[in-house]
């Protein structure tokens, strides 16, 4: 199974907006006070009400959202390797702001980095495996990124060949 799949997203940049002004509108930003923020489920269909846009796009791939989290990663953000909770195995996560010259990484049992990708595309990620988030020497802050859970997980994106 592949560690991500790059997706293609025609209306990318006017989703990331819609996002962005969701973080904005609702004083997440400033206020977060750690890497990941889950949404609560009132800000959950929140999101799903104001972004046609994201939800046709989801739509087009049978995916229905379960849960929303957005991560941000700013100076004083130290993260490492990590596994994310399961049962959730495939994700999609929507790059919003600041995500050029950032990647997400993928680690063998050994730490030895398998794969990694810019994180300027929407992708579907391989979250059972060591993974993180690393920051490119001109990236910029605060790095802001949606994630997105769904009841039938898009596991057929990630395949069966090691990447």
């Amino acid at each position: 199974m592949k560690s991500y799949f790059i997706l293609n997203c025609e209306k990318q940049e006017r989703i990331a907006n819609s996002l962005y002004n969701f973080l904005e509108s609702n004083n997440l930003v400033s206020t977060a006070k750690s890497f990941w923020n889950s949404l609560t489920r009132q800000d959950v269909m929140k999101v799903i009400n104001t972004n046609p846009d994201l939800m046709e796009w989801f739509s087009s791939m049978n995916l229905r959202v379960r849960d929303i989290s957005w991560t941000m990663y700013s100076e004083k953000t130290n993260l490492s390797m990590h596994t994310d909770e399961p049962p959730v195995i495939a994700k999609i996560n929507f790059p919003v702001l600041n995500t050029e010259n950032t990647y997400n990484v993928w680690f063998d049992n050994n730490k030895k980095e398998i794969a990694r990708v810019e994180s300027t595309h929407p992708i579907v990620l391989r979250s059972n495996i060591p993974h993180t988030v690393e920051m490119g020497s001109i990236a910029k802050y605060p790095r802001l990124q949606f994630s997105f859970c769904f009841y039938n997980e898009p596991l057929h994106l990630l395949g069966s060949d090691t990447q």
